[in-house]
């Protein structure tokens, strides 16, 4: 049976948070003050502390320092509560490494949902870690390939990661894959069985414009809420109950979006459109952006208060230009499933192999537009080569030189003056390319340089 420890000097609360958690199958031990807990942890190690953050004599997060590792090398999970919250005082808590936060009054469904995730003894077991440190030299790290230094610090990050119900912020290139970061701390959490439901906000952007609010996209809406509102229609917070919601691009959020996710992040309640009520959920925030956070803050563009809840657990994702020769296993998988779909499909045709040239150039290229970028030529030579790649530039050669990117065209009307034509073009480029710059230079005659200042000119977007 798993024990737990409450630490909490209102006797009232301390009755009611035993009751709830030896209704859900642990064995308590209580204690009303830090001497008392100090004294409890020296006699057992529980599976579970929750501790009030206000005791009378000290905080409860002074209490971290007297915590034992939970076997097999993990650390003990820590519920801190509180009935004075603030910002500073919950992102206090998660940098000095507790599990979840909890205001006060507890809310007992999501108090329960806490405790259906506390890690039982031994939970994972010596098999499973040796099995996962030789994948990791493998290349292999969940959905994750590579192997370079650089890497293998964002799978400690991870693996650190993943365990707790830490809103998380992952921040990187365009490219460097923060989806598949973001799949991967889902995977590795107790949440891996709930769903993970994927928020792009410049798709939400463009339901927005079609005449669904905004909100209405993360929070749902109440029947009749607006014109076209015919039933009640769950958001994407409500699909991410018992799972986990990743928004890509947070900063594509206006400001009242933000703050709203931020309440539902610390309550775990929220209000649909046309709603009158707060509706309880349960869900793991991971956010991405390309942009620099303290930037993003600095412009305007992040709510401050939101990236502080979210910068004490952070991943940052190296470009891949700083991942050694990750370039070519990450060449050579996309080239073994490219394999794999054709067979799948039943075409005929033998396995395409890479020649040594093809992972020459692979190394040595810089890869501005980072991993997106590398599968994205890789599929171009794949479909272009014979038996064997022998070069990435190969569907450039089967294109006869023209410039055209995945079929995409600019149409221009007769008498569009040239400013417009070129604006279009430099856009149209960008996209095609993924939004990297250096990418689009090239295919656009032009350096880095000179399209960064035509880009300062435009009109935003």
């Amino acid at each position: 049976m798993p024990h737990a420890l409450i630490v909490e000097d209102d006797p009232n609360s301390l009755s009611g948070l035993s009751a709830i958690l030896a209704a859900d199958g642990f064995s308590v031990d209580t204690a009303p003050t830090l001497t008392d807990a100090r004294a409890a942890l020296a006699r057992f190690i529980p599976d579970v502390v929750l501790v009030d953050l206000n005791l009378p004599d000290g905080r409860g997060l002074d209490l971290l320092h007297h915590l034992p590792a939970q076997p097999p090398g993990g650390s003990l999970p820590v519920i801190v509560m509180t009935g004075n919250a603030t910002v500073e005082s919950a992102i206090e808590g998660l940098r000095h490494g507790i599990w979840d936060y909890l205001l006060k009054p507890v809310n007992i469904p999501r108090l329960r949902s806490l405790l259906a995730r506390i890690p039982r003894p031994y939970e994972l077991s010596e098999e499973v870690r040796a099995l996962r440190a030789a994948l990791r030299q493998l290349g292999r790290f969940g959905p994750m390939i590579g192997r370079s230094g650089a890497v293998q610090i964002v799978y400690d990050t991870i693996e650190q990661l993943a365990p707790t119900e830490a809103a998380i912020l992952v921040h990187g290139e365009s490219g460097t894959g923060k989806e598949v970061a973001a799949r991967t701390l889902h995977q590795l959490s107790r949440r891996r069985k709930g769903p993970f439901v994927v928020c792009d906000t410049r798709l939400v952007a463009n339901e927005s414009a079609l005449g669904r609010p905004l909100a209405s996209v993360l929070f749902g809406h109440e029947r009749g809420a607006f014109s076209g509102a015919d039933q009640r229609e769950p958001g994407l917070v409500d699909q991410a109950c018992g799972g986990t919601l990743f928004i890509d691009e947070l900063t594509e959020l206006d400001r009242g979006q933000q703050e709203a996710l931020l309440r539902a992040l610390d309550s775990q309640t929220f209000m649909r459109v046309g709603g009158s009520s707060e509706v309880g959920t349960d869900f793991r925030l991971i956010a991405a952006t390309r942009t620099v956070p303290r930037d993003a803050v600095a412009n305007g563009k992040l709510h401050e208060d939101l990236w502080l809840r979210l910068d004490a657990a952070a991943l940052a994702l190296p470009p891949l230009r700083e991942r050694d020769d990750d370039a070519a296993l990450l060449a050579t998988a996309c080239v073994d499933e490219l394999n794999q779909a054709t067979h799948a499909r039943g075409l005929t045709g033998t396995t395409r192999l890479i020649a040594p040239s093809f992972v020459r150039e692979c190394l040595a290229y810089d890869w501005p537009g980072n991993v997106r970028e590398l599968q994205e030529r890789v599929k171009r030579a794949y479909y272009a080569s014979g038996d064997v790649l022998e070069t990435l530039q190969a569907d450039e050669a089967a294109s006869n030189g023209t410039r055209e990117l995945n079929g995409g065209r600019v149409q221009v009307t007769v008498g569009t003056p040239l400013a417009d034509v070129e604006e279009m073009l430099i856009r149209a480029t960008l996209d095609a390319v993924g939004g990297t710059r250096h990418r689009a230079a090239s295919l656009l005659g032009i350096s880095p340089k000179t399209l960064y200042n035509k880009l300062q000119r435009m009109r935003p977007n």
